[in-house]
């Protein structure tokens, strides 16, 4: 499915890959997922419940013919994470990205390496702290910039395939992610630039401020502007300014963030690509645009669910072809050994941060 996202017509009559074979029109495909024995199993099935225990999951994928070669997506993730409020998981949040308030560097340093010493060892295998600047000003906030270096030759010996892939697609690639409010104050930087990856944040009082200038808690209502290039087999394809709102929900049983694009950015294609029909290339962003939707809600079912929402709708063409051929030659390199190796890593991942909590709260 990923790899014919960009070009659905390849896969919408295939029934082995849906459950549900709507009308004319509608095509789905629904998977309940079950932790057990370490691992998760998969279940096609024609009809899903949400999940009743922690680490389950619920997949809809819908794929939904509009007319005129253009396609609709929408997918729902539902994940049981337990007996907690969308408050207190919001909350959790948002101290995970203030917890530098009122710290010096070293006590960072010091502090990370304290509390998570078998996650830091395993991510070290992949990422090292480059560099911590955390300073404390004299209008009572904290200024903090991270610069994280991404070093997969340490994990060539134990994950060579996954380490392989990791230096071909995401060590070229290059991004920028920036939060701001609608007068233009910046909330929050994360870039990856060379080989490295730059967060800049700045807090007071247990709440993010702009990056400058006088301290004021961030608004419910904000703008996300990215920025994206990334290398496939020869090509460098990418976009910039790409802008779209920003909203922070806070039901009483439902927190959420939402991200709402309706402008299409400027395309970085390579030459033969820029000589394709671009038109196809707005769709996403006409009418509603493109949504993606983070949250948890705590009304539902016998516990909390985790939610991932994605809608978006694609035009197929030339051009659109040519994007859904570097997916997938991306997404061939990645199946089979680089994929398994991927999935240890964040299994080993999830062992250790385990056995760092359990040690905190004990």
């Amino acid at each position: 499915m990923a790899r014919f996202a960009l070009i659905p017509s390849k896969i919408f009559n295939d029934t082995s890959v849906w459950t549900v074979m709507g009308d004319d029109s509608t095509r789905a495909l629904l998977l309940q997922a079950r932790f057990a024995d370490e691992r998760y199993l998969f279940s096609a099935r024609p009809t899903t419940e949400l999940p009743d225990r922690v680490g389950d999951e619920r997949h809809q994928m819908q794929l939904r013919a509009l007319g005129n070669d253009t396609f609709e997506w929408i997918t729902q993730v539902d994940h049981g994470i337990g007996p907690v409020r969308a408050e207190q998981v919001a909350d959790a949040i948002g101290v995970l990205f203030t917890a530098f308030e009122g710290m010096r560097d070293s006590d960072v340093r010091g502090e990370a390496r304290t509390l998570f010493p078998h996650t830091s060892l395993h991510l070290g295998q992949i990422v090292s702290i480059d560099s911590v600047r955390s300073t404390p000003l004299a209008d009572g906030s904290t200024s903090f910039v991270m610069r994280v270096a991404i070093t997969p030759g340490a994990m060539r010996r134990k994950y060579p395939h996954y380490a392989k892939y990791v230096d071909k697609y995401i060590m070229p690639s290059t991004f920028q992610v920036r939060l701001t409010d609608r007068a233009g104050a910046q909330y929050f930087d994360l870039s990856k630039q060379d080989e490295s990856f730059i967060v800049r944040l700045r807090a007071r009082k247990g709440s993010l401020v702009p990056l400058v200038g006088p301290p004021r808690p961030m608004p419910d209502t904000l703008l996300i502007r990215v920025n994206a290039k990334a290398k496939f087999m020869i090509f460098h394809v990418g976009y910039s300014n790409l802008i779209g709102d920003f909203i922070i929900e806070r039901g009483e049983h439902d927190r959420a963030w939402l991200m709402r694009f309706r402008k299409e950015p400027e395309w970085h294609l390579p030459l033969a690509a820029d000589k394709l029909i671009k038109s196809p290339l707005r769709r996403p962003f006409e009418g509603r645009g493109t949504e993606v939707r983070l949250g948890v809600r705590d009304d539902i079912g016998n516990q909390t669910m985790s939610q991932r929402q994605v809608r978006t709708a694609v035009k197929e063409s030339a051009i659109m072809r040519f994007f859904g051929g570097l997916g997938s030659s991306a997404f061939g390199d990645f199946a089979g050994q680089s994929e398994a190796e991927e999935n240890r890593f964040l299994s080993e991942l999830f062992v250790a941060l385990r056995r760092d909590f359990a040690a905190v709260v004990r």
